[in-house]
């Protein structure tokens, strides 16, 4: 499974959980309305995850966003993430192997230019919607080489 630093920073970046995203404001609702149906349903055990997984075709995006992206304590995250399980209920969902170009030079890198893009970031005070737009347009990535 591929795997970022940056996937987990700001709050969660949702940048590979859609395509053609709809304003920030379009997508915070978005993500309320799955957060809401996500509490609604419950889930407790695998069956109910992938009840939940398959209400919606995978490409049936709302407003650019999966319809699975949830909102916890303030973070995005995807239910069914390996993190939450023994294994990954994305897979035969969605392209769980996804990194976005960004994340992708940055596992190039050397650690000391990532700990500073890391800075880099981290001064921007951000919303998570607006790191991972800027994330998945390759935004960051530009202003940083660029700087």
């Amino acid at each position: 499974m591929p795997f970022s630093p940056l996937c987990q920073m700001n709050g969660g970046c949702m940048g590979c959980c859609g395509r053609n995203f709809g304003s920030p404001q379009q997508i915070q609702e978005v993500i309320t309305k799955s957060t809401a149906e996500f509490t609604a349903a419950h889930p407790q055990k695998k069956t109910e995850f992938m009840q939940f997984r398959d209400r919606y075709h995978v490409d049936n995006l709302n407003r650019g966003v999966c319809r699975n992206l949830i909102e916890e304590k303030g973070c995005f995250l995807c239910p069914l993430h390996p993190a939450r399980h023994k294994e990954d209920l994305r897979i035969g969902h969605c392209d769980a192997a996804h990194l976005c170009n960004t994340a992708k030079e940055f596992a190039t890198w050397h650690s000391r230019k990532q700990d500073t893009f890391i800075d880099f970031i981290t001064t921007k005070g951000m919303t998570n919607i607006d790191y991972s737009l800027k994330m998945v347009k390759g935004e960051l990535l530009k202003e940083f080489i660029e700087g």
